[in-house]
């Protein structure tokens, strides 16, 4: 969806804890519908990170430093069989859809307009993004922490906002399901090179931030978890499927 861009409906300059706390309560409500109906649906990128880390300051430092306008949007995943259903309680809301968008993609995706807030909706089973991500669906609100990171770490062109909300994730590594991560990129040459790169980019990010702050903490935290993930992943049994390639083959999806 990243061809679609649309102007910043954000009205007025607001801080990021403030609008993702907007977002979050604009989702509650939506979700909460949603739920009632049996519709599943997951946030995910700087709303579902902030969700999942906001009582963690340090964490929440990380994500909003790369983000000097604020977060943009909402983005959402729903279940392809929910994907009408979605749509219909999502406009009996009021949320207006972007109807070029749904003409063009709208078995793929949907841009919803609310007051000053956009959401961004796909609608997959699996988030098949870069790489493919296997998600939890037993999940409630937001995808969890393992699957935010499998998101981060499958981006191939990343940039350092991707590499702060890798370290930011990782001030929580004792809730990541690193089993989960070793198996995804277990079968996947071109997954797990992408990981084990951007695990590196989370490292060299957090390195520059260590030389205005020598003696943090959480620095050295998210240095000592990124290099027991990559150790992990990369000592977990690969499948025959699991093939190295050139560096001139094309080994992503784009996206």
């Amino acid at each position: 969806m990243s061809n679609f861009n649309l102007p910043n409906f954000q009205a007025k300059k607001i801080e990021f804890e403030q609008i993702s706390q907007e977002y979050i309560k604009i989702w509650s409500d939506a979700n909460k519908r949603l739920n009632k109906e049996g519709v599943k649906a997951l946030i995910y990128g700087s709303i579902g990170l902030y969700y999942r880390l906001k009582d963690l300051s340090e964490a929440v430092k990380l994500i909003k430093d790369v983000r000097k306008e604020g977060p943009q949007d909402l983005n959402v995943i729903v279940r392809e069989k929910d994907r009408e259903k979605f749509k219909e309680i999502l406009m009996s809301m009021n949320f207006v859809p972007y109807y070029h968008l749904e003409i063009t993609m709208g078995h793929i995706a949907s841009i919803f307009l609310f007051n000053e807030f956009t959401i961004k909706v796909y609608y997959m089973d699996v988030a098949r993004f870069n790489h493919d991500v296997e998600i939890n669906w037993n999940e409630d609100f937001s995808m969890d922490l393992t699957d935010l990171l499998l998101t981060k770490l499958q981006v191939h062109y990343s940039t350092d906002k991707d590499a702060a909300d890798i370290a930011a994730i990782l001030l929580k590594g004792d809730q990541i399901n690193k089993e989960k991560i070793g198996r995804s990129v277990s079968t996947d040459w071109g997954f797990w090179k992408d990981a084990v790169d951007n695990l590196n980019k989370a490292r060299e990010y957090v390195s520059r931030l260590e030389r205005d702050n020598p003696k943090n903490d959480g620095i050295r935290k998210v240095v000592s978890e990124s290099l027991k993930l990559y150790g992990y992943i990369n000592n977990y049994p690969k499948s025959e499927s699991w093939k190295p390639l050139s560096e001139d083959e094309k080994y992503w999806r784009d996206f």
